[in-house]
């Protein structure tokens, strides 16, 4: 995932877009069409995207700082980061702030693009991730206004998403038509839209705002939201209740499933099929330490490990 972003060799390469200021896809200047790569020609979902290099590179940075290649690896994450969350008005590459509504507190994934009813944002999930790493991407390499820049981002993106996005029962912001499917699917401007994108079932639209799966999810998926949730909605998908589903977003699901019952996800996560960007032993991590607030499961190593292996 790294060198080939370090050495340019990623299907299609990225480039430097001169009318707008920003990183993309070359996919659009070889065939013209505007949404090929999710629209990364016409700034759509860049910090989705470039979110995933950010974290994975703050690991990185912390695990193995001396890296022969860190200095390539720094270059190209701070230039990500200035094309996605810039706070200067002096650099002459890259507007400020492309994608994060300082008003709404939250980011939207159009880019450049119109819409009948307004820009939207999708996976929440996923803007979150961003400023995660931009957070964590400032303290490993000792830029504290970067980190505090990050940080701010990122809980008021989480303040947002519990308030407009992730909808606990007594949410009194959307009707209650709408609040009862307790995520809001596609959010426009003017207009929610209970589907995805790519696929027009339940545990995908409430699928898209847990990946990817990370620790920092439960600044917006609060212990309460997720009960609600499963108990109304996921648990009683198909995927859920039948034996030995292979659909790949279960995992997802019972990651998330472990804030209400840990052991039960614990052990099901054993031989779920994984998301294909998802490995088992990161999802078991984040199953086993997603206890929710107030409830002790008194797992010693031991006893997860007998959980694991039922």
């Amino acid at each position: 995932m790294i060198e080939p972003m370090l050495n340019n060799t990623l299907s299609p390469p990225l480039v430097y877009e001169t009318l707008y200021g920003g990183i993309v896809s070359s996919l659009i200047f070889e065939n013209g069409w505007l949404y090929m790569d999710f629209g990364s020609g016409i700034y759509n979902d860049h910090h989705y995207h470039f979110g995933y290099f950010v974290t994975a590179s703050a690991i990185i940075k912390h695990l193995d700082p001396n890296w022969s290649r860190m200095p390539e690896l720094e270059r190209i994450i701070w230039t990500m980061l200035r094309d996605v969350a810039n706070p200067s008005l002096e650099d002459p590459y890259f507007p400020r702030f492309r994608h994060f509504s300082w008003y709404h507190g939250h980011s939207y994934s159009r880019g450049v693009t119109l819409l009948d009813h307004g820009k939207d944002e999708e996976s929440t999930s996923e803007d979150i991730n961003f400023y995660y790493g931009m957070t964590m991407w400032g303290k490993v390499t000792g830029h504290k206004a970067m980190e505090d820049l990050g940080s701010l981002m990122l809980r008021l993106n989480a303040h947002a998403i519990r308030t407009y996005f992730l909808l606990k029962s007594d949410n009194t912001v959307h009707p209650p038509e709408i609040v009862r499917n307790h995520v809001t699917g596609i959010f426009f401007d003017n207009k929610v839209y209970y589907n995805t994108w790519f696929l027009d079932e339940v545990y995908a639209i409430h699928g898209i705002q847990m990946i990817p799966v990370s620790p920092i999810n439960e600044l917006a998926r609060t212990s309460e939201f997720v009960e609600q949730e499963w108990n109304d909605i996921l648990s009683k998908e198909s995927i859920v209740t039948m034996k030995n589903s292979n659909n790949t977003w279960l995992s997802l699901l019972l990651v998330n499933a472990a804030t209400v019952n840990p052991m039960d996800s614990l052990r099901k996560l054993k031989n779920a099929t994984m998301d294909d960007g998802l490995s088992r032993s990161w999802a078991l991590y984040n199953a086993a330490t997603r206890c929710r607030d107030g409830v002790d499961i008194k797992g010693t190593v031991s006893k997860l490990q007998v959980a694991v292996e039922v």
